[in-house]
């Protein structure tokens, strides 16, 4: 039987196809098949290790580690408010200001587009200055931080607070007082922190409502000392503003010394009564000016604290007690020895001597009493 040569071409050309077709399909298919475990495991792959940037020292830290920051401390008072003199306390609102030097904060100008910038204060170091005479907590009503680009700080408190301060009294009502702001840090003793004066961040406003009316405001002084906190046996820095005041006592001459005064000179008018009048009422006038000097005392003493000293007016209205007495006393006297009739005469004498003894002796009594107390 003969074959045609190309129908044999034909076939051996689709065999090849064919095989060529099988052979790829064993090789797609063996690559998609699992790997048994005896297959080694690939190649332990390391992760390059990134390099982590050194952290910046903390800005709460000491600008100054080795020594201590030097800080200029400043308080302007905007605010006198009310003077309690029975609990030694007044109300004072004012500027507490503070300057100090931290390199970590200086920067460029031309990249910050600013000459100042501003800080959060929770984030970078402050003297943490309070008022250690306070009440209460002071009221940081508001807290501002600048640095300048030489890395110089302004910090800036507005504090509003009840402050105590020990008044001497002793000249009352012709007293000057020295009412005190005490400032220490809460934190830093002074192996850390050293307060300064600064002239420019201290005084007082000009404006009316400063001064109160019973007061007058005649200086400011500052002090910085340094203090032992007895607990931890170390020294902190103290900075004091004094401000000085002096009292009008124009309002206490003319409600109470003349007034009392008056009554005084009342309870001797019995003196240049009829010696046969009624004794009634001589007792009467003796008796109705010693009750009213009583009111007028108390008066006075719920205004002032509860002193061991006597003041100058506790002086003067003690001495009109004393006259008041004595005058019922020379009263009562007298009507006995009118009753017993014995030399009326000489009685009448020594009444009418007794018209200048008693405010000659009042007069000198009375400038006893100031210049012990005022010179």
């Amino acid at each position: 039987m003969n074959r045609n040569p190309l129908a044999v071409v034909l076939l051996s050309f689709l065999g090849l196809a064919l095989t060529f077709i099988i052979s790829s399909y064993s090789d797609v298919a063996a690559q998609k098949a699992p790997r048994n475990s005896s297959v080694p495991p690939p190649a332990t792959v390391t992760r390059a290790k990134a390099k982590v940037p050194e952290a910046k020292p903390s800005l709460k830290i000491s600008p100054n580690p080795d020594k201590p920051t030097e800080v200029a401390v400043g308080f302007y008072l905007i605010n006198l408010g009310r003077i309690n003199q029975s609990d030694e306390t007044f109300d004072v609102s004012g500027y507490l200001s503070a300057n100090w030097q931290d390199e970590r904060l200086a920067f460029d100008p031309k990249v910050v587009g600013d000459t100042e910038n501003h800080e959060n204060p929770e984030k970078v170091w402050e003297p943490a200055l309070t008022i250690v005479n306070s009440q209460s907590a002071a009221k940081k009503t508001a807290v501002s931080i600048t640095a300048k680009p030489d890395g110089h700080v302004n910090y800036l408190e507005l504090v509003n607070t009840t402050v105590s301060s020990e008044l001497d009294l002793r000249k009352f009502p012709f007293d000057s007082q020295k009412a005190e702001v005490v400032l220490e840090s809460l934190f830093f003793d002074d192996q850390t922190l050293v307060l300064h004066n600064d002239p420019k961040l201290t005084g007082y406003s000009k404006d009316s409502f400063v001064s109160l009316s019973e007061w007058q405001i005649l200086d400011v002084n500052t002090t910085v000392t340094p203090q032992k906190f007895a607990p931890d046996g170390k020294n902190y820095s103290r900075y004091t503003f004094e401000l000085k005041l002096k009292r009008n006592y124009q309002f206490y001459i003319f409600k109470v010394f003349i007034p009392l005064l008056l009554i005084t000179l009342l309870s001797w008018a019995t003196f240049w009564m009829d010696s046969n009048a009624t004794f009634s009422t001589q007792m009467s006038v003796g008796m109705t000016s010693t009750l009213t000097a009583i009111t007028f005392n108390f008066t006075v003493a719920n205004a002032l604290p509860r002193l061991s000293y006597l003041t100058m007016l506790d002086a003067y209205i003690f001495i009109c007690y004393i006259f008041f007495f004595l005058s019922i006393v020379a009263n009562v006297t007298v009507h006995l020895l009118l009753q017993d009739n014995k030399k009326p005469d000489l009685i009448y004498e020594n009444i009418r001597r007794l018209r200048w003894i008693f405010p000659l002796a009042f007069v000198v009594l009375q400038g006893i009493v100031i210049t012990l107390f005022l010179v």
